[in-house]
């Protein structure tokens, strides 16, 4: 039985189809919560949404979204107390085979929660994946699955929380394979659609709803269309920077002032609520400010202080420690533009009144797709929630250019973005690592032979004949490492040396001295240090300051086991 559940295909389709239907109720119960707490706290009307209101009194606009940063700041005591830093699917994937903790992951959650439940200016999405990868990962986990299918079912579940929030399967499975797994195959395609599929079915179930918007026009294929829709991309690769570029800012900004982490919500709550007083489109999501955007359209000046006013409370709410994503607001962002565009081009004559939704839509997934990091998913995202497939050709351009924008601009998407400021130097979920987790005392020869100065020369020719080892390590008294010495150079020397003599005599002649690297050195630098150093061999010791000698590699030997290692990632990817 534990060799079906480890080995078996079906079995990993079977846990992934579960792990998706699991990460899309909990998809739709974190929103319908979250909903349910907008109703309650803002005092909505019956079926009225937080982000399409059309206004909120100032007091209770400020001191809700001021409570929640109250909330959110207490959290931090106990994130205070962890002595680690908490895992998100991506960087789960990419360096540690998958693995997630269900109790940091329940704790991201819940600030998630109670971030989106208080109105701030983000998305719940960051919450949900972050709990479906760490159910994806714990099946692998119980399964006892390999690295490749617990990384697997990691991506399966974010694909599940994605396609179940938006009804949207194909994106959710995109999702899935270009942020979360990083790679795609045919041989890997089956577990994440089923999870997708899977997630869809039961936020339906659950719910009873789905996520779409209603497009009218007829002008998708016109040639000026395409080019608009290139320069919307532009335009949203830059804008999407700004905002990556404003969250960092403010993080600074905080950090600076020597504010606590416990206060910086409050005092970003604070201002998020006296912004969105005046605008209160800028609360939630938005969600439900872009289905009415799209359905009714706004005047150019409104359009422009929601965007810049979305923007800088979204940066405000990320950047003073809510937790949440830019998932949603990039795309609430994203349509905002696009009816920018598309009002100045009526205005201009260029485009049909009934088309400024279509290039909202455009805009929609461009932004998405600059944000995220996730072209594929965006463009399919919009083409599933309009139902309208006369929309690809635009939204394709769309999103081919503000990926290349950002791409060329900034280099990162935001996810990849703060994993940069952290110092890890990663890109996505591909599985990098087996790299880190590998290290130069994994790899070494433990065949190195040692001798002190003090042992004498005639010892030494009987211990080690020409022919027995090429090189010898010579430590001194306390055993650190000094450097090589050549065993066949000395047998040859022709020197008269007294048969008493110690190695001590050839101290200066030895070779490799600084050619050494303590045993816990990670793979991927060790590599660079053989080019460094200009040397084709190197010495393992324990520790910098007692510099025992454990062993030794070469360079050759180091390029060999990277080639097998990748060898035996490509078998994974492919299911050879």
């Amino acid at each position: 039985m534990r060799k079906v559940l480890r080995d078996n295909p079906f079995v990993l389709v079977l846990a992934a189809a579960c792990v998706g239907a699991a990460s899309g109720t909990i998809a739709s119960l974190m929103i319908l919560v979250a909903e349910t707490a907008h109703s309650v706290l803002f005092r909505l009307a019956p079926g009225e949404r937080l982000s399409s209101v059309i206004a909120v009194p100032f007091p209770l606009a400020v001191f809700t979204v001021a409570l929640g940063g109250v909330l959110v700041g207490l959290t931090y005591i106990h994130q205070s107390r962890l002595r680690h830093v908490i895992v998100d699917p991506i960087e789960a994937n990419a360096l540690y085979g998958g693995r997630m903790s269900m109790r940091d992951s329940a704790f991201v959650a819940l600030q998630s929660l109670l971030s989106s439940g208080f109105g701030l200016s983000l998305g719940i999405e960051g919450g949900f994946t972050q709990a479906a990868g760490a159910v994806g990962s714990k099946v692998g986990q119980l399964l006892n699955r390999r690295r490749h299918d617990v990384r697997m079912l990691v991506g399966a579940g974010a694909a599940g929380g994605i396609a179940g929030a938006f009804a949207a399967p194909f994106a959710g499975a995109a999702y899935g394979f270009e942020l979360i797994v990083g790679s795609y195959t045919v041989a890997t395609l089956s577990p994440v659609v089923a999870a997708a599929v899977a997630g869809q079915l039961a936020a339906r179930l659950l719910v009873g709803h789905s996520y779409h918007i209603t497009l009218a026009s007829n002008g998708y294929g016109s040639d000026g269309y395409a080019i608009l829709a290139l320069v919307l991309g532009v335009a949203c690769g830059l804008l999407s920077v700004g905002l990556m570029r404003g969250v960092t800012w403010i993080e600074r900004l905080f950090r600076q002032s020597g504010v606590g982490d416990v206060f910086r919500p409050i005092i970003g709550g604070l201002l998020v609520g006296v912004i969105a007083s005046f605008v209160p489109h800028l609360l939630g999501s938005g969600h439900d400010a872009m289905a009415l955007l799209l359905r009714n359209g706004w005047p150019l000046p409104m359009l422009a202080i929601v965007l810049v006013g979305k923007i800088v409370a979204s940066a405000l709410s990320l950047g003073a420690g809510f937790r949440g994503g830019l998932f949603s607001t990039s795309l609430f962002l994203g349509a905002t533009t696009g009816a920018i565009a598309g009002t100045i081009g009526v205005s201009a004559g260029y485009v049909a009144s009934p088309d400024v939704a279509m290039i909202s839509l455009v805009g929609m997934a461009s932004f998405g797709a600059a944000v995220v990091g996730a072209p594929m998913a965006m463009a399919l995202l919009a083409i599933e929630v309009s139902g309208d497939l006369m929309v690809v050709e635009p939204v394709l351009l769309g999103v081919l250019a503000a990926t290349l924008t950002v791409r060329q601009v900034f280099g990162y998407s935001f996810a990849t973005w703060r994993f940069h400021l952290r110092g890890e130097a990663i890109l996505g979920g591909e599985d990098v690592g087996w790299v880190r987790q590998t290290t130069a005392s994994d790899l070494m020869r433990r065949d190195l032979n040692a001798v002190t100065f003090s042992t004498k020369l005639a010892d030494f020719r009987t211990r080690f004949p020409v022919g027995s080892t090429k090189f010898v390590a010579v430590t001194d008294e306390r055993g650190a490492y000094e450097g090589l010495l050549d065993v066949a150079g000395l047998h040859s020397e022709l020197l008269d040396v007294p048969p008493d003599a110690t190695l001590e005599y050839w101290k200066a002649s030895l070779e490799h001295r600084n050619d050494w690297v303590v045993a816990s050195t990670r793979f991927d630098k060790l590599v660079h240090l053989f080019e460094q150093r200009e040397t084709e061999r190197l010495i393992i010791v324990d520790g910098e300051v007692s510099k025992h000698a454990l062993g030794y590699i070469t360079e050759a030997f180091a390029l060999r086991r990277y080639r097998q290692e990748l060898e035996a990632r490509q078998r994974e990817i492919f299911g050879n």
